[in-house]
């Protein structure tokens, strides 16, 4: 049934039962069973001409998130710190399975303008976000994750073969960071981090956005320590709060 919410996107916001069962290989009535039991929780709501598209509870759930997710709760102070003493975006992205999503997104003074702001699903071989959450996968993960979006991956020097992943990757986590220079906006470059997420042993990556031209007088490794000291704040602050 949730599956039906990934249907959703930008290109094709709105669906029609029988849209959703064809693409799903569902029958009408199970589609129908699945879209009220959706529309009841507020995750859908009926549209124009038979169609539907994304409840309003989806909102409230964003705004419950960023209230709550102690990453971004705790870590609110560091990482906006990180924002007013580098003038950059600061950007927070995490693995949801097949998907690299960008999870919070603060706006420094610089002013840019990234096509990857908070909630947006990324490419997941193109820039210092992804790369270094790729970073962190384990292999098996990884593997997963390269056969998945194996068009993609094919379309990417980095990526064109799981070996060729495999080494690039191994390169990034021995630096222990990753940077990117108009991979995913021709205009901007990324640095990024891990950022480990404490309590559940997964990590998250931080970065931040800045112009080009600002890059390229930008001491990387200054860069690098200030994230670095940003993540350590933010895993600090976390675990203060949940020790009371």
């Amino acid at each position: 049934m949730l599956s039906v919410l990934d249907l959703f996107t930008e290109a094709e916001p709105a669906w029609t039962p029988d849209a959703i069962a064809q693409r799903l290989a569902c029958s009408l009535p199970t589609t129908y069973r699945y879209v009220r039991a959706l529309i009841q929780a507020g995750l859908l709501r009926r549209a124009a001409a038979g169609t539907y598209v994304l409840g309003t509870r989806l909102a409230e759930l964003d705004f419950q998130m960023r209230r709550t997710d102690p990453l971004l709760r705790d870590g609110d102070g560091a990482l906006r710190a990180l924002c007013e003493d580098t003038g950059c975006d600061v950007v927070v992205a995490e693995v949801l399975g097949d998907r690299l999503i960008t999870v919070q997104q603060l706006h420094g003074s610089e002013g840019v303008s990234a096509s990857f702001g908070r909630g947006r699903r990324m490419p997941p071989f193109r820039g210092m976000l992804s790369k270094t959450l790729l970073a962190g996968l384990t292999r098996p993960a990884l593997r997963r994750l390269h056969a998945a979006h194996a068009a993609e991956a094919a379309a990417e020097p980095f990526a064109a073969d799981f070996d060729t992943l495999v080494a690039n990757l191994r390169r990034i986590r021995a630096d222990g960071y990753a940077v990117s220079v108009g991979e995913l906006d021709p205009g901007l470059a990324g640095i990024a981090v891990p950022l480990p997420r404490p309590g559940d042993g997964g990590t998250a990556a931080l970065g931040v956005i800045l112009a080009k031209r600002r890059f390229s007088t930008t001491d990387v490794d200054a860069m690098v320590r200030r994230l670095r000291r940003a993540a350590e704040d933010v895993v600090r602050e976390v675990e203060a709060r949940a020790a009371g």
